[in-house]
């Protein structure tokens, strides 16, 4: 039977911080996207996650990227920028990152989809007079993300719009990362994703 490969990088979401088996190991929703386009499709998906904790751009780029093409990926899937934002934000450093890394992806011929960062604003440890601050240097990544996006032609789940993340059952405990139930939603929007633009019966058949 034919296989699909499928290839996720990014930070500590995709790695699949706060949802964990029983034994303790993660999941995460790139995880569970894969058995869902399994499920979907018919089609194995062979699943390699490279994401890394705390990852950033430049953290993708210089040990995520290289080799990408190698595994002949049929999906790629990319989800970064938390990291960024919480350290010393470069509006522009960073759009050439997210630009180089969907390029690369792209390149590949396998189908990327990738997402925005979430409105978790009102979540942050901050004091008040800094969450405007927070929300605009989100708002300028997310910028980043959708125009590399569709400069490259790569999909994404816009999660800055999703009601659900104002929802406490969304989150772990450390109200950061998505909980068994968040994770799930996430990879359920990226299937819908995928069957909606019409590329989820073509992925493994290039």
């Amino acid at each position: 039977m034919s296989k699909s490969i499928y290839v996720a990088i990014g930070d500590s979401l995709t790695a699949g911080k706060g949802d964990r088996d029983p034994e303790g190991r993660p999941i995460g929703w790139a995880l569970r996207l894969s058995r869902l386009l399994t499920a979907r499709t018919g089609t194995p998906f062979e699943f390699v996650n490279r994401a890394v904790n705390r990852a950033t751009i430049a953290d993708v780029l210089a040990v995520q990227v290289p080799g990408l093409a190698a595994s002949h990926p049929d999906l790629i899937t990319v989800s970064i920028g938390i990291n960024d934002i919480r350290g010393s934000f470069q509006r522009e450093a960073f759009a050439r990152g997210v630009d180089e890394v969907f390029g690369v992806a792209a390149a590949t011929g396998a189908t990327v989809a990738t997402m925005t960062l979430p409105d978790i604003v009102s979540m942050l440890p901050l004091p008040a007079e800094l969450l405007p601050m927070a929300k605009e240097l989100m708002e300028q990544a997310n910028a980043a993300i959708r125009d590399a996006a569709d400069a490259h032609g790569v999909l994404y789940v816009d999660a800055w719009y999703a009601d659900e993340v104002a929802e406490p059952a969304f989150w772990s405990e450390d109200r950061v990362h998505p909980n068994a139930s968040g994770h799930t939603l996430i990879a359920e929007a990226f299937a819908d994703l995928l069957e909606a633009s019409s590329t989820l019966a073509g992925v493994g058949k290039r």
